[in-house]
């Protein structure tokens, strides 16, 4: 959750700088018609019979077209700036990504309206015709740029595609339009219908300036990202929450299916012995004549009889650190684990809390020693109702002419000795007088 979280504190700033670069600095792209890169050109209407002239001078660095207009044949006289963006008329530069066109040209005229033409002539195989210049679209406009008057900035979108071409290169409806990704020339004129005289314009600068990336798709990439992080979280919490569930529904079958065998454990001995009432094994009081018969046996030398006392390791931190109803649930699935690792002839008792005791009739020192090694390892290598190992500490004793007090008292003194030697081990108990009062002292 804290990962989702710095995640959504980044894109929030990541999407404010943006929206803040983008309303002062969007729309910087900028691109500059350089004579020392482009080609400046001076035209007149001599090549359509007009009798005008034109010539191109440097003034102070900058291109100047000085023009006398005359009269003549041509009825539309006219001089002009052409300034080519390639070497060829044909390819040109892609101009689309642009919105404005900004022109600082000084325009001294005898003409009182003082307005210019203004055409991007743009190439495209669908229209334009080789070996004809005419051919390329003219997306014109007419403005006045004054005197001294600075920069003038004029969108692209009130260019207009002049009709007599259109009419005359019959040009299809999905063409007619004004079209920008392709210009190769830029033409500068005196307005048609002029009156003769001396005409001059210097071209301090052009330039066309856009935004980098457009309004729309900005918005849409943000979104899109925000969605994105949206939908990842959707689906991080809904894989999260799907594997607590699933972990919940399979430790809950394991209980049941523990709780069942319980029952039916409890069900099939519950006419020949007492049950412990949590854990299902038997208890003191079940054994408590036959632990004397089973004596008396021994004393006769009839049979050999063995003890194995069992305390689960650590289980104080279980029960504090998982709960009460967890170690409940841990004592039950170990009576299962415990008797599912013995004979039937040997009789698993809960001594108290987490201590059992089985005792097993007709094993010596060393078989009982063998089951309790085979007990331990079962219980280390099982998996566990609450998903972490456990560990249990055995000590074995075999009984001798003694009370069964005694023996039992000896497989605990052995317990103990295991605990004491770091846990999860197996102690034997073999002569009568190994027992040490001072050496059980861990809980």
């Amino acid at each position: 959750m804290r990962v989702f979280q710095k995640i959504t504190i980044v894109m929030l700033m990541f999407s404010i700088s943006i929206l803040t670069w983008y309303h002062f600095r969007g729309d910087t792209k900028t691109i500059t018609i350089n004579p020392d890169i482009h080609q400046y050109y001076a035209a007149d209407d001599k090549k359509v019979g007009g009798i005008s002239e034109s010539v191109l001078v440097d003034k102070n660095g900058r291109p100047s077209v000085v023009c006398k207009l005359k009269k003549g044949n041509y009825p539309w006289p006219y001089c002009e700036t052409a300034v080519h963006l390639s070497n060829s008329i044909f390819e040109g530069i892609d101009l689309s990504g642009y919105s404005k066109l900004v022109l600082d040209i000084d325009y001294k005229s005898t003409d009182p309206n003082g307005r210019l033409r203004v055409y991007l002539r743009n190439s495209n195989p669908a229209y334009t015709k080789r070996n004809d210049a005419a051919s390329l679209k003219f997306n014109g406009i007419e403005y006045e740029p004054g005197f001294n008057a600075g920069p003038k900035e004029i969108d692209l979108s009130d260019f207009q595609v002049l009709t007599w071409w259109i009419a005359d290169y019959k040009v299809a409806v999905e063409h007619a339009a004004p079209e920008f990704s392709n210009v190769s020339i830029i033409e500068i004129a005196t307005s048609s219908g002029v009156n003769e005289g001396d005409f001059e314009m210097t071209i301090n600068s052009i330039e066309l300036h856009g935004a980098w990336i457009k309004e729309t798709t900005l918005l849409k990439s943000i979104l899109y990202a925000w969605l994105v992080m949206i939908m990842s979280y959707v689906l991080y919490e809904q894989r999260r929450l799907g594997k607590k569930l699933k972990a919940s529904t399979y430790r809950e079958g394991r209980l049941r299916k523990l709780n069942d065998n319980l029952k039916e454990k409890n069900v099939e001995f519950a006419e020949l012995a007492h049950r412990d009432s949590l854990t299902g094994a038997r208890n003191r009081n079940a054994v408590r004549d036959w632990l004397e018969r089973m004596a008396q046996q021994v004393r006769w030398g009839k049979q050999t009889f063995s003890v194995i006392y069992i305390d689960i390791d650590y289980f104080k931190k279980i029960n504090d650190n998982l709960g009460h109803q967890t170690g409940d649930d841990i004592l039950r699935e170990f009576v299962l684990v415990v008797t599912g690792a013995i004979q039937r002839t040997d009789f698993l008792v809960r001594w108290g809390g987490e201590e059992f005791v089985v005792f097993c009739p007709k094993h010596n020192a060393e078989e009982a020693t063998e089951k309790a090694e085979h007990i331990r390892r079962t219980v280390e290598h099982h998996l566990w109702c609450h998903n972490e190992p456990l560990t249990c500490s055995l000590g074995v004793t075999e009984m001798k002419d003694e009370r069964i007090t005694e023996v039992i008292a000896r497989a605990d003194d052995a317990l103990y000795k295991a605990k004491n030697a770091g846990r999860n081990k197996v102690i034997t108990s073999v002569n009568v007088t190994d027992v040490d009062a001072n050496s059980r002292f861990i809980n």
